[in-house]
């Protein structure tokens, strides 16, 4: 008959304590590991943001020395008295016109199309639907022109002014694929019961639409709303297009103005460059959670 004694029984306590010490030195590399390369990645995203905004308090001839200075040695805010002197200003509220009025137009159209497919489904809604949908996987450049032609023929038939017009711009964003996606999804989470409660109490459909599908997607709303106002004020080729006169020129054509053909105003061109980044970034940090709430929620289906 085998005995067992204490000194059988420590050995493989002590193995099994060497093999999770191992393992506990292997995760803490991966983790350090893991840390740096998060750390190198954010240093590349940093670096060029750095650059940009410390360029901004610099002379034209700091910024033109050769090495470089990473910090300002002669701090001017010259550069933003006269980036602002200019129509820098004028190029700010045509961007906030055109993003602010193509994002109410995105939020009606795409809720009103997301609820009709949804709550009234048919094979026809459902083709409209991936027609829509199949829509957004064409490069937008490849139907630049055509898109542009159509804008002329509606001018001439019509005697509607298109061409540098806030109108002109907004117009071809009636029908946002991705914002139909999101607020068809985001109707899957309203029951059905409630809607038809509504309709026996003697609802419209539009006024269930307006008075109780709305409130209930809000947040989705708000999701949508503010990724449209950010990709509309970036949005550089359709403005380049249809405004072709300088008073309505948004802020990203308004940066194109600093780019010469011989020569760059790099003290202005990165001060322009910080002012347009501030209103984004500052609508982005204050909203950002409802961006995670409203993307967060799809997909649910009630």
């Amino acid at each position: 008959m085998e005995t067992t004694t204490p000194g059988t029984l420590a050995q493989p306590q002590q193995a099994l304590q060497r093999h999770l010490r191992r393992l506990g030195a292997r995760r803490v590399l991966l983790r350090i590991v893991m840390y740096l390369l998060l750390a190198l990645g954010a240093a590349i995203f940093f670096v060029p943001f750095y650059w940009v905004v410390t360029a901004s308090f610099k002379t034209p001839a700091e910024l033109r020395a050769i090495p470089p200075t990473w910090w300002p040695q002669t701090f001017t805010l010259a550069n933003y008295q006269e980036v602002w002197r200019a129509e820098f200003a004028r190029y700010f509220l045509n961007s906030f016109i055109y993003s602010g009025g193509t994002t109410l137009v995105v939020i009606f159209t795409s809720s009103l199309i997301g609820y009709v497919i949804v709550k009234d489904p048919s094979r026809l809604g459902n083709m409209v639907f991936w027609f829509i949908l199949a829509a957004s996987m064409v490069p937008f450049v490849t139907y630049l022109l055509p898109l542009f032609k159509i804008l002329l023929r509606i001018q001439n038939l019509l005697g509607i002014p298109m061409v540098n017009t806030y109108w002109g711009m907004i117009l071809p964003w009636v029908v946002f694929p991705f914002g139909v996606f999101l607020m068809r999804q985001a109707m899957y989470s309203i029951p059905n019961d409630l809607l038809d409660a509504a309709r026996i109490d003697g609802a419209s459909e539009f006024g269930i639409y307006w008075r109780i599908v709305l409130p209930l997607v809000r947040h989705n709303i708000a999701a949508l709303a503010i990724i449209v106002f950010i990709f509309k004020y970036d949005d550089l080729l359709w403005p380049l297009v249809v405004a072709q006169r300088t008073e309505m020129y948004p802020v990203t054509v308004g940066l194109v103005e600093y780019v010469g053909q011989f020569f760059v105003e790099y003290h202005l061109y990165t001060t322009a460059a910080v002012l347009a980044i501030v209103p984004v970034f500052l609508i982005y940090l204050a909203l950002q959670r409802y961006i995670i709430e409203g993307i967060a929620t799809q997909g649910l289906k009630g």
